[in-house]
């Protein structure tokens, strides 16, 4: 289930795999707290590797 998802650290494998899910007992909104977190350094790799891209051109 990881995929591609470069994780930076043990919560977010956790919190992404599914055989690890099964394990822990995430505290209310903790996994949804991650999630955001990866989305938004998703957006900004995203949105910076663009910037580069028209700069070069």
């Amino acid at each position: 289930m990881m995929g591609n998802r470069g994780s930076v650290n043990g919560d977010e494998y956790d919190a992404f795999s599914r055989r690890s899910r099964g394990l822990h007992r995430w505290k209310r909104g903790a996994l949804r707290k991650i999630k955001r977190q990866f989305a938004k350094r998703m957006r900004k790799k995203a949105r910076l590797s663009l910037r580069d891209n028209q700069l070069a051109q």
